[in-house]
């Protein structure tokens, strides 16, 4: 059995059918909006942050690099993958678990997409001000790890400037949570890095 089988045996057994390592799905996940081009080894579609850390333990322990992935709006190259690694495939978190109107915060999956949020919190009276071009298809945590814009972010800032905080699965597996609601949190800002 090829090193590759095994990681792949080992990421069906945790993800089922959403361990993918077909042609059109290879294909599809070797390219963004930009005119780069790579290949993963595998595309995985998790649901939560848990099955997103047990993806990344199974990397690791396969040695195998891994790349996370939103929608692949990003014309920066961003979401193509190098080297083969595995895709970590963001699209099936795609929930809005909590609008707090008080704090005037969003809590929501990364999966989510852009004017899905905004379409959320127009009918409240607030809207998520970063509006790049491909606002309709491009999800949250994409404009997190590119620092989205538009033209909204001419007035009121980039998409930095309109997260407080996220969860992340760091390369080692642990999860952790960068920044928090306070308007001056302590320490280096992880967050905004």
């Amino acid at each position: 059995m090829s090193p590759d089988s095994k990681l792949f045996g080992a990421l069906r057994f945790l993800l089922g059918d959403r361990a993918r390592a077909g042609d059109f799905e290879l294909g599809l996940y070797g390219r963004d909006g930009s005119v780069l081009e790579g290949r993963p080894s595998i595309v995985c579609l998790p649901v939560d942050t848990e099955e997103v850390r047990q993806i990344v333990a199974v990397c690791r322990q396969h040695d195998r690099p891994f790349l996370a992935r939103g929608s692949g709006t990003g014309l920066a190259g961003g979401a193509v993958p190098v080297g083969d690694p595995v895709i970590i495939a963001t699209a099936k978190m795609n929930k809005i678990l909590e609008v707090d109107l008080e704090n005037r915060i969003a809590w929501v999956e990364p999966g989510v997409l852009n004017l899905d949020l905004t379409k959320e919190l127009t009918p409240l009276g607030f809207h998520f001000a970063p509006d790049p071009s491909s606002q309709q298809v491009c999800s949250i945590g994409g404009n997190v790890a590119n620092n989205s814009g538009g033209p909204h972010c001419l007035a009121y800032g980039v998409t930095s400037a309109h997260v407080a905080a996220i969860e992340v699965v760091l390369p080692d597996g642990t999860v952790t949570v960068l920044g928090d609601l306070s308007a001056d949190p302590p320490g280096y800002d992880l967050r905004g890095l």
